[in-house]
């Protein structure tokens, strides 16, 4: 999810949609072509991220360890996919082979064998690797290191394992070292494992800048996957871990509101039919310090754009903050279960 940094993106954000929308309707399918040619279908459609886990320093640090009936109740609310979000950094080690923690690795077999055994889909993520977007010259090749033994150790999983190899770079992580992080880790899974789905995060903290700046290799198992948190002083809003935090009391919600999501989903769009590879909205969500009715709006109406656009998509998160699920009750925040999963 957008932490600190991203302040200084928003600054620009208008000058650069205005570039990105002509660059991009001068290099997208004509409309004759787009209507004849339906765009590719996520293997991930309704998708939640098990999010505040294992991705902190520790489970359980951040006030979320992941419960086996947390993933029988998202089996039974009529989602497919539970994305799991680790901080594999913390858990290898500093030199040489880059050795995994074997307790780490025991842990999310742990979860992932659960979630599939629920007939649920696991995307398993690298997030919070912080010293990788400020020092990548020292840190790509341990990234790749453990992408390569997260390879070996489940290669005979099935396909509904998917790998997603980075979360939200930035800072030093350019488009360009970021597309060809991308490429050279695709390379080393495809040596064991041709058919396994691949979701790639792109740079600009995984924005809609930063997608419609990458350059996604040629293989026809990749998802292309952005993050969409805007407007970021709505959905932060009482966020304390962001600093300046944004104020408690931004509204959300007219048809402007809405007409600037949907144009931001075309962009999405045309991106995604131009490489003709499916695309995932792989976090969206609204802290909850926000109006409970304004956060469930604004979920609906990504939600019901995303699906509009044929993108699959992760809500964030679960019951930590941002969260869709009051752990203290034991019960569903039934108007945001409701924006994310009826019709």
């Amino acid at each position: 999810m957008h932490f600190m940094g991203k302040l200084r993106h928003r600054m620009s954000r208008a000058v650069l949609a205005l570039a990105i929308a002509l660059a991009t309707s001068a290099s997208s399918l004509s409309v004759a072509d787009m209507a004849t040619v339906a765009p590719p279908t996520p293997p991930v459609q309704r998708c939640m991220n098990l999010s505040s886990a294992l991705e902190a320093a520790y489970e359980g640090e951040w006030g979320y360890a992941v419960r086996r009936e947390d993933i029988d109740r998202l089996a039974e609310a009529g989602f497919d996919t539970v994305r799991l979000p680790v901080r594999w950094s913390a858990f290898a080690g500093s030199w040489g082979r880059y050795k995994l923690d074997r307790k780490m690795l025991a842990r999310t077999d742990e979860i992932i064998d659960y979630a599939l055994a629920r007939d649920l889909k696991v995307i398993l993520n690298v997030h919070h690797y912080y010293d990788l977007n400020n020092r990548p010259s020292r840190h790509e090749r341990r990234l790749e290191a453990i992408w390569k033994q997260l390879a070996a150790h489940y290669e005979s999983y099935p396909d509904t394992l998917i790998f997603e190899v980075l979360n939200e770079p930035n800072t030093m992580m350019t488009p360009q070292r970021t597309d060809s992080l991308n490429k050279r880790i695709v390379r080393k899974i495809r040596k064991t494992q041709p058919e396994r789905w691949i979701i790639l995060a792109t740079a600009e903290w995984g924005t809609l800048e930063g997608l419609l700046q990458s350059e996604p290799p040629s293989d026809t198992r990749i998802i292309l996957s952005w993050h969409y948190y805007e407007p970021f002083g709505f959905t932060h809003q009482g966020a304390e871990f962001f600093r300046p935090t944004p104020p408690v009391g931004t509204n959300w919600g007219d048809a402007a509101d809405v007409d600037r999501i949907a144009m931001d989903f075309r962009q999405a769009a045309a991106f995604r039919d131009k490489h003709n590879l499916p695309l995932l909205l792989g976090e969206f969500g609204v802290f909850d310090a926000a109006p409970v009715e304004q956060r469930a709006k604004w979920i609906g109406s990504v939600r019901h754009l995303a699906e509009a656009n044929r993108f699959g998509w992760c809500h964030w998160g679960l019951s930590s903050n941002f969260r869709s699920y009051d752990a203290d009750k034991e019960a569903w925040i039934e108007p945001i279960r409701a924006a994310l999963l009826d019709d």
